[in-house]
């Protein structure tokens, strides 16, 4: 059993079905099948996936297999990329994500300097909501990612830098500043939310419901922090979200709205696959801790 063994199951599972995969990868679907064989016949698996009524459903086996495939075939990459560094100085490409607050505060700073530092690497660097980093991590299509802790952390490490409070935010001018705020007296006004953050705007919403306190009306959704941010600041509109925008400079002429038993937090940070090491991540680290995020 060898690693494009590993690789080409990974594809039939990823693309769901030997002809996409065989396309993917660029070879014949015999050669596809003759793997997948060698594979199953190594780790004595009878099945790794099936279709009910056209769907692609991949076998409890194969599940089992999934995120130690996934893990070599990362640890490969990476014992490759450190060679080729330690060999030949720091070159090639590193895929970064950050979620939507990272892109905000002394962050991009951080990353400008580790940047100095490797002047022949090549930064990819991707701001994306928290869950679509996560199966792109999963899937090594990202090196380092900065977000919220996953709540399964079976195969990822993760180093915690911060804790963000959640706040809600209003124009410095608001009417709502002129009065004690209740926690009822939210829903009579209308909101944006950054729709890139979904586990955010789920938080939101349970806080209401565990209350038995009425849905708030959001009026506007955007995937751009910084467009929620203006909005926000030109309307009477409220916006809830993390703690690291009011560090922004788009949020100069924003507030957050003081409310009783209002006590949101995340715990955020750096987010690798099992395994991950970089000279990079490193440096990185180091510089990080220079600094109060």
């Amino acid at each position: 059993m060898s690693l494009i063994e590993l690789k080409t199951f990974l594809a039939v599972i990823d693309y769901k079905g030997v002809t996409p995969a065989a396309r993917k990868l660029n070879i014949t679907q015999p050669a596809i099948t003759k793997r997948l064989i060698n594979l199953k016949n190594f780790f004595g698996i009878n099945t790794l996936y099936s279709r009910k009524n056209g769907e692609f459903v991949v076998s409890e086996e194969a599940k089992l297999l999934l995120p130690y495939a996934r893990n070599v075939i990362a640890l490969s990459d990476n014992a490759k990329k450190e060679i080729k560094n330690y060999s030949y100085g720091f070159k090639g490409k590193i895929n970064i994500g950050a979620g939507t607050t990272w892109s905000l505060g002394e962050f991009p700073k951080v990353l400008a300097k580790t940047s100095e530092k490797f002047p022949d690497l090549e930064i990819d660097l991707n701001v994306q909501a928290p869950d679509l980093l996560l199966s792109k991590l999963t899937k090594n299509e990202m090196d380092i990612i900065f977000a919220r802790k996953p709540e399964n952390l079976d195969n990822f490490n993760f180093i915690h830098l911060r804790t963000d409070k959640f706040l809600i935010f209003a124009a410095t001018s608001h009417p709502i500043f002129q009065t004690k705020i209740k926690i009822n007296d939210l829903t009579k006004y209308k909101w944006t939310m950054n729709s890139a953050a979904k586990q955010t705007e789920d938080l939101f919403f349970n806080w209401f419901k565990s209350r038995n306190i009425p849905r708030p009306i959001i009026s506007l959704k955007t995937n751009s922090l910084r467009l929620a941010l203006k909005v926000v600041e030109n309307s009477s509109m409220l916006l809830f979200t993390a703690s690291p925008v009011y560090s922004a400079p788009d949020s100069a002429k924003l507030s957050p709205v003081k409310v009783d038993e209002f006590d949101l937090n995340r715990d955020t940070g750096i987010i690798t696959r099992k395994g991950y090491k970089s000279t990079f991540l490193e440096e990185l680290l180091k510089n990080l801790s220079d600094i109060k995020l």
